[in-house]
């Protein structure tokens, strides 16, 4: 998988620096809070199956703070807004996320029920399963070479 434009400034060096329990939230960074999470939250997402639930929970919460940051609601006044959207660079950096995510589910050693990771709203969710040694995509915010 390909790094975005954005996110090749940003060295793995300081991914790894990052401290997954006090990240860099993504108003403060956004390039750096996505390269942190996909190298400190991600690398231990599928280290065990009993593991498995605590740290997607870890996950979702940290994704969280991203869909708070790049999804936003225009107001035109008058009771009218545009609905809501999710800014480019929140779909670039989610769809690294997820690219980073399945990989690592491949990675895994073992098989898991199905896990899904909410993203914004306009967005998809990802929704994987690993059942016979062989990782299933059942959506994703974005395409998956099989």
């Amino acid at each position: 998988m390909h790094k975005p434009a954005g996110l090749k400034g940003q060295t793995k060096h300081d991914a790894i620096a990052e401290d997954r329990h006090n990240p860099t939230m993504p108003p403060n960074d956004p390039l750096l809070w996505a390269r942190g999470l996909t190298t400190t939250r991600v690398a231990d997402l599928f280290r065990t199956l009993p593991g498995l639930p605590g740290h997607w929970l870890q996950l979702q919460g940290a994704v969280n703070a991203g869909n708070n940051f790049f999804y936003t609601t225009t107001n035109f006044g008058g009771g009218l807004n545009d609905g809501g959207r999710t800014s480019e660079q929140g779909k670039h950096l989610i769809n690294w996320i997820a690219l980073a995510v399945i990989a690592a589910a491949k990675a895994a050693t073992f098989d898991f029920p199905m896990q899904q990771l909410q993203f914004t709203k306009d967005t998809g969710w990802l929704k994987l399963s690993r059942v016979n040694g062989k990782v299933i995509v059942h959506s994703s915010p974005v395409k998956v070479a099989e």
